[in-house]
């Protein structure tokens, strides 16, 4: 039986705008993919087993906007091309230092008994693409499918990163069965959309730091084609997540670049294709204009 406000929802559609998610009825919105699917619906009715809308384009101001100031380096060395096609993202390997294991094995032997007592009947598992419940300890030991990858929305499409499954229906998107298997994450992680990061350029590599405590090396994961790179960085011990996304400047070599894992930073080593320095770490489009045009 449905009664008129056992459903707690939300009527409007999404749409994505300045790297946000956004429901329409309500303006909720966030950054990050996962915590805006959690945000609670506001509207309560009936159950209903119809196709929500589709995803709306956000209105356009009619405000003039004041024009941006353009930066545009001196010198030479221009960005990588791009291309139309998107290729293949491919995971760059670990390197993980022994105090880096260490220290997480060390934490998880001290809070495991403390976790596992905070799990209770009903929980959903947080894993993006699973829909198990936890209903007691056997729960512990099943197996979870989950998208292991990052949401990417490109040109009207929406896929995962870890199984590129594209579809411009985002009700579809959203019924996508996970492609990895793993174990249940039965507590809620927090998302963290600032971290403190750096870099540098020397010698044919370039050099990205990434700076949390507590990296936990089996759930974080670092892919790139070359132009695009992609990081999900599990940290705090297992209690922060946080997800970046860069268009790189230049092209790097995925096989020969790597991730240094330490007890408080990720070090990128990423090999350049060219070995000319690059002025900025991120490709921007208008200051590629400005310098052609």
């Amino acid at each position: 039986m449905s009664f008129s406000d056992s459903c707690l929802y939300h009527p409007g559609a999404p749409y994505f705008h300045d790297a946000y998610k956004i429901w329409s009825c309500c303006n909720q919105k966030s950054t990050d993919f996962s915590t805006w699917l959690s945000l609670k619906g506001c509207t309560r009715g009936q159950h209903s087993n119809q196709k929500s809308v589709g995803e709306t384009k956000p209105e356009k101001s009619e405000k003039k906007q004041a024009p941006e100031e353009v930066i545009v380096w001196s010198g030479l060395n221009k960005p990588a091309a791009r291309h139309d096609s998107l290729e293949i993202m491919k995971a760059i390997k670990f390197e993980i230092t022994d105090g880096a294991l260490k220290s997480v094995e060390r934490f998880k032997s001290e809070m495991k008994e403390e976790a596992e007592s905070d799990i209770h009947i009903g929980v959903s598992c947080k894993n993006p693409g699973c829909e198990k419940v936890y209903e007691g300890e056997g729960s512990k030991n099943e197996k979870c499918m989950y998208h292991s990858g990052v949401a990417i929305f490109h040109e009207g499409m929406k896929y995962w990163s870890c199984c590129e499954k594209k579809t411009s229906d985002f009700s579809i998107f959203l019924e996508q069965k996970g492609c990895t298997t793993g174990k249940h994450c039965w507590t809620k992680i927090e998302r963290v959309d600032k971290i403190r990061e750096d870099w540098f350029s020397g010698g044919g590599f370039i050099h990205l730091n990434i700076y949390c405590k507590g990296a936990v090396p089996d759930s974080c994961k670092v892919e790139s084609n070359g132009l695009i790179l992609q990081m999900k960085v599990v940290h705090g011990f297992g209690a922060k997540e946080t997800q970046l996304n860069y268009e790189l400047f230049g092209r790097i070599n995925v096989d020969a670049s790597k991730v240094i894992i330490g007890e408080r930073k990720l070090e990128l080593v990423l090999k350049q294709e060219d070995v000319a320095s690059w002025p900025r770490l991120t490709y921007d489009a208008k200051s590629v204009d400005a310098e052609t045009n």
